[in-house]
C-alpha cells in the first residue's frame, strides 16, 4: 500500500518517526512530509493535489487543523493522528475527530501510533460488506429516541449510496464494523471497527462528556465525530473505493 504521512511540525518527529518505521516494516511504501496547514497552506494544496496514494495519515498537535484540511482537499481516505502536545492531546483530538458531516477524518487517540498501524493492517486483510454493513448498538440503547434519530438519518444516507445496513448488538468478526459507543466496554480494540460516540441531545451540550470520549480513545480504536455515524459511513465508502482501485 502507498501511504502519505504528513505532519504539521518537525517537532512531532517523536510520533511520526515510529509511525513511518512501523509502516515500512509492514512492507508499505511510505512518503513522509512535514507541512503546516497554518503556515504552508499553498504547499500543502500542491502536495495533496498531486497525491496518488492509497491512504493519507495526517498528524498535528494543539489546534490540529491539518487532517481536516487534507480531508477537504482529497477523496483519498484520511486518518488523523492527534499529537499530545498539551492537555494530553484532548485539544488535538477534538480538532481532528469532530469534523462536520461530509468531511470525515478517521481519528486515533492521542499518540496512538500502534492503533493506526493495526488499522492499516486490518484494512489490507479484512472484508467490508456493503450488502450487510454492521452497525453495532446495544439493543436497549437502540430503542432510545436519540439513537433512533441517529440510525434513521444514517439509513437515509445508506439508501442514497446503495448500502444495506445490518443493525446488530454484537461486533461481527473479520469485517469492518461501525460501533455506536455509550460505554468504554463497547470498545473492542482487537476488532476492525470505526467507533462513533453516541450521546443524547442534553448530553452532547455538556463539554464534560467529551472527557468520556477522550478516555475511550485512550483505550484504542479509530474514531469519528460524536453523533455522526454518517461520517463513519462516508469513511467506509472512501476506504472501499480506494481499496478497489488499488486491487
Amino acid at each position: 500500500m502507498r501511504i502519505l504521512v504528513v505532519f504539521g511540525s518537525s517537532s512531532d518527529n517523536n510520533v511520526y518517526d515510529p509511525l513511518v518505521q512501523k509502516l515500512e516494516n509492514n512492507n508499505h511504501q511510505v512518503d513522509s512530509k512535514v507541512i503546516s496547514a497554518h503556515r504552508n497552506l499553498e504547499q500543502l494544496q500542491v502536495e495533496i493535489g498531486k497525491s496518488s496514494h492509497d491512504l493519507i495519515i495526517a498528524g498535528a498537535g494543539l489546534a490540529a487543523a491539518l487532517p481536516g484540511v487534507v480531508a477537504a482537499m482529497t477523496d483519498i481516505p484520511v486518518i488523523g493522528l492527534p499529537v499530545a502536545a498539551h492537555f494530553g492531546g484532548l485539544d488535538s483530538l477534538c480538532s481532528i475527530a469532530q469534523m462536520p458531516y461530509g468531511v470525515p477524518v478517521i481519528a486515533s487517540g492521542a499518540d496512538k501510533v500502534d492503533e493506526i498501524v493495526k488499522f492499516v493492517e486490518f484494512y489490507g486483510t479484512k472484508e467490508v460488506n456493503l450488502n450487510a454493513l454492521p452497525i453495532v448498538i446495544d439493543t436497549e440503547i437502540a430503542n432510545k429516541d436519540y439513537a433512533k434519530k441517529e440510525l434513521e438519518r444514517t439509513q437515509v444516507l445508506a439508501d442514497l449510496k446503495g448500502i444495506k445496513l445490518n443493525i446488530v448488538s454484537e461486533i461481527q468478526p473479520n469485517q469492518l464494523n461501525i460501533v455506536m459507543v455509550r460505554n468504554i466496554e463497547d470498545v473492542k480494540t482487537e476488532e476492525y471497527c470505526l467507533y462513533v460516540p453516541l450521546f443524547g441531545s442534553d448530553e452532547v451540550k455538556d463539554p464534560m462528556n467529551y472527557l468520556k470520549v477522550f478516555e475511550w480513545t485512550n483505550k484504542g480504536g479509530m474514531w469519528l465525530c460524536a453523533n455522526n455515524t454518517r461520517n463513519a459511513l462516508l469513511s467506509v465508502l472512501k476506504l472501499t473505493d480506494k481499496k478497489e482501485m488499488a486491487a
